[in-house]
């Protein structure tokens, strides 16, 4: 499989997908055989979501990349998640801000509100 980190917004999972896809062809490989991608989606969630949401893309120097990460609540989350998964992802990761006040909380919100949104 192919991993992507919390940098790659939905079009480098759509650049990722045909890229491993080509290759695999080129390989010869069986193009029923699955390749999973899984990506990581930066997530923030609260009242100050948006803020720490900005300040962790600005410390990480991706502040410029449109459509990466998300804050919000469960609906956009599941929006986000949904736009990944539309671009090629098998799998998406939530990864919370790294100054997220309640990692605990970060889990439940995910489980209780965010999958159910998910297909």
């Amino acid at each position: 499989g192919t991993l992507l980190t919390a940098s790659t917004p939905p079009d480098g999972v759509r650049k990722a997908r045909q890229l491993v896809d080509e290759g695999r062809a080129a390989a010869g490989r069986d193009s029923a055989e699955p390749h999973e991608i899984v990506v990581y989606l930066l997530a923030a969630t609260g009242p100050d979501a948006s803020a720490r949401l900005k300040a962790e893309l600005t410390a990480e120097g991706d502040a410029s990349v449109p459509d990466l990460g998300v804050a919000g609540d469960a609906g956009a989350v599941a929006k986000a998640v949904q736009r990944l998964a539309d671009a090629g992802a098998d799998t998406v990761v939530l990864q919370p801000t790294g100054d997220e006040p309640d990692p605990e909380g970060f889990v439940r919100f995910v489980a209780e509100e965010v999958r159910p949104l998910v297909p």
